[in-house]
């Protein structure tokens, strides 16, 4: 069923809302675990096995969950807007039969080949990390059974507008890890912590299925002849590549930082974590939600309203991850102490953290910004793109590390990731040209004009503590509130488009 434009904006707004509230919840059980994980393990060498394996995690999962849900979710998508619901079952089917196949392949190859793994990820752990991380990585493997699997069932419920079902997988997966740090880990160590991974990933798969209540019953179907199959095996490779790209750049910061002084492998992940809950509560929420309807609008071939769409989007990535941005890099030594700084995170661990963290932060509107981008592509079908700039933007990251590594340390691996964010951000707008129009002169205005008052907005706070010493919470609380009401108050004042399309918005649905 085609559905016009305010339609289109309704169900973004819906499922924005919806994936933004899990997210906030999904980010609390993230935060409370991290948390415990760092009074526990700090930033030693049990620390760094353990985030290697949970680095090697955020690899293998992306690549073949995100890669196959770009792929299938368009396909699938495509064949319900149609009607044609007995042929989309049909391919779910065959998909999810042959997803759970090659998830126990790669599930069993991870396992058998747990030490070249880690050789490869960690060239620079003694002897005694790289054989406590294989150990980790052994015990932790059962947890990509099913990765394939849940990421159709995601792309199901999304097509079905059942956002909740698609994303409360991202609140579950972190439950098992708590629970084991508080219960098990004095007794059994950082081996307990793998086994909670374990149970983790399989729960991420199990929580879905109650939420397929539309009428859908799967059933084992191995007639790999199939013509929607051969397409959509045709473009998985180069998504795969894709987002495999994406999240080697992450890795590849770690691997170098292996050769660091101790420590620097953790401070790279908690800065991580903490600079994924300000790009990831907004950002990856839009994204999500925007997918869907990309598709519809580029099976449609409705290309005026689809560029208008992207513009408003990118503005609206600016509108707030700008001020956040500035904000998280002039008060990153107090937010890390706030978040972090308890039990064997000591004063040292912050000092670490803060500034691989505020320059993380340095490239959050980009990188927001490069992935609607490349939904635009996929929308499309064009699966080799994506796959184009994120080659480039791995060799940008690379040779950012080799220069900045030598300069910054463990700061310049961070410093390095948002550079080559930039640089792939106007890479990826100049080809989407080949599908919509943008304006290229508009949305740089409006971005020069954001970003001058966020700066604003955020030293006035920040000058005033500079002077004035009070405890940290209260710090964040106040700077906060002082921030985003100097933010708001320039916004009127030189009566920003971007503030007043929001704030239009925000009212519209709260009337409904």
């Amino acid at each position: 069923m085609k559905k016009n434009n305010s339609s289109i904006e309704s169900t973004i707004f819906h499922g924005t809302i919806i994936i933004i509230i899990v997210g906030i919840i999904a980010k609390i059980a993230s935060f409370i675990s991290e948390a415990i994980l760092a009074a526990y393990l700090g930033t030693t060498s049990q620390s760094d096995a353990y985030y290697m394996v949970s680095s090697i995690q955020q690899v293998i999962y992306p690549m073949l969950s995100v890669g196959v849900w770009m792929v299938f979710l368009p396909m699938y998508k495509e064949r319900l807007a149609k009607d044609q619901i007995e042929e989309a079952d049909s391919f779910a089917n065959k998909v999810i039969t042959l997803s759970t196949i090659i998830s126990f392949v790669a599930t069993l190859a991870i396992f058998v080949f747990s030490d070249n793994i880690v050789a490869i990820v960690a060239p620079g752990f003694s002897t005694d990390t790289k054989i406590l991380c294989s150990k980790l990585v052994k015990i932790s493997s059962p947890m990509y059974i099913g990765i394939m699997v849940a990421a159709v069932y995601s792309a199901m419920l999304q097509c079905h507008n059942k956002f909740l079902g698609s994303q409360i997988r991202e609140i579950v997966t972190h439950i098992p890890v708590i629970i084991t740090a508080l219960l098990f880990y004095n007794r059994f160590g950082v081996s307990a912590l793998a086994v909670a991974l374990a149970v983790g990933g399989l729960v991420r798969l199990l929580v879905q299925l109650p939420f397929v209540d539309w009428g859908y019953r799967f059933h084992i179907d191995l007639r790999i002849k199939d013509h929607n199959l051969a397409v959509m095996f045709r473009r998985l490779p180069s998504a795969l590549i894709s987002e495999g790209i994406n999240q080697f750049n992450t890795l590849i910061d770690k691997v170098m930082a292996s050769s660091l002084a101790i420590g620097a492998v953790s401070s790279l992940n908690y800065a991580t974590k903490l600079s994924n809950v300000f790009s990831g509560l907004l950002s990856t929420s839009i994204a999500t939600a925007l997918y869907p309807q990309v598709v519809e609008l580029a099976a449609l071939n409705k290309k005026k309203e689809l560029s208008i769409l992207i513009s408003k989007i990118i503005k609206l990535f600016a509108f707030i991850m700008l001020p956040v941005t500035i904000a998280c890099i002039l008060f990153s030594s107090t937010l890390v102490s706030v978040v972090f700084e308890r039990g064997a995170f000591d004063n040292n661990s912050v000092n670490m953290t803060s500034g691989v963290f505020a320059c993380y932060c340095i490239g959050l509107f980009f990188i927001a910004c490069n992935t609607v981008l490349s939904n635009i592509f996929y929308g499309h079908g064009d699966t080799k793109t994506p796959m184009y700039t994120s080659m480039a933007n791995l060799i940008a990251n690379v040779i950012g590390n080799v220069v900045f590594i030598s300069i910054w340390g463990a700061k310049g691996l961070a410093l390095s990731t948002s550079t080559s964010a930039m640089i792939s951000f106007g890479f990826r707008m100049l080809l989407v040209r080949k599908y919509i129009s943008l304006s290229m002169r508009n949305i740089l205005g409006s971005i020069t004009k954001i970003l001058l008052i966020s700066i604003v907005a955020c030293i006035i706070p920040k000058a005033l503590f500079t002077i004035v010493h009070v405890n940290a919470f209260l710090e964040l609380g106040i700077s906060a509130i002082t921030g985003v009401l100097v933010f708001i108050g320039l916004a009127k004042a030189i009566k920003l488009p971007e503030f007043n399309e929001l704030l239009s918005l925000i009212m519209k649905k709260g009337k409904r």
